[in-house]
Formats: C-alpha cells, sequence, structure tokens
C-alpha cells in the first residue's frame, strides 16, 4: 500500500521493550527516540565549534541510557547527574540497554562509531 503525505505525517508508536536485569532483580522500560530526539541526542556529542567532545564521547553508552529509559509514565528515568552513576554499573548491564536502545532508535553499531568520530 502507498502511503500518502498525511498518512506517513501520522507519527507511528515509538516502541517501547521491557529488559531484564536480574543482576539488579528487576526490569527497565527502555523506550526509541523520534526522529528529532535522535538529532538531538547525536548534537551533544558535538561542541559549539562543531567538534567532538571528547568527554561526551566516551559516556555515549551512558547517555544512550539516559536518554531512552523512562518509567512507567513515559517520562525519563535518568538525567545527566546520573551518567557518572550509570558508568560505574556493571558493564553487561549497560551494555544489554544500549543495545535494545539501539535497535529501538534504528541506530547501528556503525552509526554510534561515527558519533565519536566527528
Amino acid at each position: 500500500m502507498s502511503l500518502n503525505r498525511e498518512a506517513f505525517l501520522r507519527p507511528a508508536e515509538v516502541p517501547v521493550e521491557l529488559v531484564e536485569i536480574p543482576e539488579l532483580g528487576g526490569s527497565i522500560k527502555v523506550r526509541g527516540m523520534t526522529a528529532r530526539q535522535r538529532s538531538e541526542f547525536e548534537k551533544q556529542f558535538q561542541t559549539a565549534s562543531g567538534k567532538q567532545s571528547k568527554t561526551r564521547i566516551a559516556e555515549v553508552r551512558e547517555r544512550l541510557v539516559v536518554a531512552c529509559c523512562v518509567n512507567d509514565d513515559g517520562s525519563l528515568m535518568f538525567s545527566e547527574e546520573d551518567i557518572s552513576a550509570i558508568g560505574n554499573q556493571a558493564a553487561g548491564v549497560v551494555e544489554r540497554i544500549v543495545n535494545v536502545a539501539q535497535r529501538l532508535c534504528g541506530m547501528s553499531n556503525t552509526d554510534v562509531e561515527e558519533l565519536a568520530k566527528n
């Protein structure tokens, strides 16, 4: 079926998935991003002069967790203030969330690598 303009511009539902974290005894709700949210996420890795922010690139996984983990009401679970604490979490736990977030956002490993280069 061919979509018309109006059908295409009607927002599709952003996917949400529960990620089991047995190490912590529960699960976390991970949400994909809209195109605008993904653009904003990618912008945070550049400085005002357009160069990459090395500090932020080092935190790409933690920042993806902040951008995609949500409470039951859809509000963000974490904030920038939580980035350091997320970085102290077990790598396997964070990577599990990151893998789901990347998939839900349509973000490949190459996309993440490109963020680190720019």
